[in-house]
């Protein structure tokens, strides 16, 4: 279905679902959201912010109730480290969250204190007392295997791949493409082979005591800083249960706000360390580090993809297409050379 031609309407819905209903002072677009369209609502009851969740028959994950599953259950097990939900329709696509006044971070900003607090809310959401019951849905792409998680950088290059260039901006993508396709192949086979001198059996899925309860696309791209100088996070369409060596791999390879490759060792080892065999969930950690470098490598060109340039352009109108790309095309390559350069010595 359509996301609703009458917005205010829409709202009115969502407040009265949330027992909040008084008329709307003021609704005003926000920047953030690059997939969805998200506004503030001010009311008399206080601010709120309402989620439009992109839809298109290409993509099939149902976001809104994966990330409003996800936000009741962080309420209970991590209060006021996420935004706390209120309402949701599924039949207009929408929800309504608390509005998280802050501001974006940068890249340069995070240290030592901000992987504590990324640290301390994963391990909330995780505590063995709450894990065990946990009614949620698999993440988006979880893996749980060290096959599946291959397959998964696989299928990425493999749709990159079947583009049919349109423009010569896409021609230019193409070459890297191929590149991309070369080492990864190579990279898939040195994962392999250690992975067999380590006993690990590549297709065996992980024990479901092992499994993490993960907020996906985690990182400081999706946090804010508040001015009591905390820190809440974001942006949780893609959570469930997930493998921890892709929580990690994915948390270190975010573009937008990089984490310090020098923190790895002390991420994993405080997020691995309430499950059962730590040492192999670090150990699984670091081997399959690598591949998460090509999987966002393939993030950075996902603007080639139909799909989601529509979902771009949904949360955003007015969008520089070629700009985007350039830029896109730009970070891929700066990942794809250095990690070219490391599997040669060259650093």
């Amino acid at each position: 279905m359509n996301p609703p031609a009458d917005l205010s309407a829409a709202i009115a819905e969502l407040l009265g679902r949330a027992g909040l209903a008084a008329p709307v002072k003021a609704v005003a677009p926000c920047t953030r959201g690059g997939n969805n369209r998200i506004y503030r609502v001010e009311t008399a009851h206080g601010v709120f912010a309402v989620k439009q969740y992109f839809r298109h028959e290409a993509d099939t994950r149902d976001r809104l109730a994966a990330e409003y599953a996800f936000l009741n259950y962080a309420s209970a097990a991590a209060p006021g480290a996420a935004p706390r939900p209120y309402a949701c329709s599924p039949e207009l696509g929408m929800a309504l969250f608390e509005f998280v006044d802050g501001r974006p971070f940068a890249p340069g900003e995070i240290g030592a204190a901000e992987v504590d607090a990324a640290i301390d809310f994963f391990r909330a959401l995780n505590a063995p007392s709450l894990r065990a019951s946990a009614q949620l849905p698999v993440a988006s792409e979880a893996c749980f295997s060290i096959a599946d998680h291959l397959t998964l950088v696989r299928g990425r290059i493999d749709r990159l791949l079947e583009v049919e260039p349109q423009s010569e901006i896409d021609r230019e993508a193409r070459s890297l493409f191929s590149r991309l396709d070369a080492f990864s192949q190579e990279l898939s086979q040195g994962i392999r082979a250690a992975a067999g001198r380590a006993g690990l059996v590549v297709a065996a899925p992980l024990a479901p005591e092992q499994r993490c309860i993960s907020p996906s696309d985690f990182g400081f791209n999706n946090a804010l800083a508040t001015q009591g100088g905390g820190i809440r996070f974001l942006d949780f369409e893609y959570a469930g249960w997930d493998d921890p060596a892709k929580t990690a791999g994915d948390f270190f390879a975010q573009l937008a706000v990089p984490v310090p490759a020098q923190l790895f060792d002390r991420f994993v080892s405080q997020i691995v360390r309430e499950f059962p065999d730590p040492e192999a969930l670090a150990f699984r950690a670091a081997l399959l580090r690598p591949a998460y470098r090509i999987k966002w490598c393939c993030i950075a060109l996902n603007v080639f993809l139909p799909v989601h340039l529509a979902r771009r352009k949904y949360a955003n109108p007015g969008l520089d297409e070629t700009s985007l790309k350039r830029a896109q095309l730009a970070k891929a390559r700066q990942i794809l050379d250095s990690l070219e350069m490391a599997s040669h010595g060259l650093h």
